[in-house]
């Protein structure tokens, strides 16, 4: 599980994309990666809001979180 965070964490770090596409990219289920974002959030400020998805190019609900300062 460890992994699955640190790849989800590396594909969303300043870099907004839609659940599907950071399921694609992180060989996992929506749902698996519905389930490392829930953990990550417990960790780093996950940001959630309607934008364009910077893998897809949809205007649709996009997640990421910002790099430390």
């Amino acid at each position: 599980m460890p992994e699955r965070a640190a790849l989800v964490t590396a594909l969303i770090l300043g870099r907004p994309l839609c659940l599907p596409c950071i399921a694609t990219n992180g060989t996992m289920s929506i749902q698996r990666a519905d389930t490392t974002l829930e953990i990550i959030q417990t960790v780093l400020v996950l940001h959630r809001q309607t934008g364009r998805c910077q893998a897809c190019g949809l205007d649709t609900e996009v997640l990421w979180v910002s790099r430390p300062s």
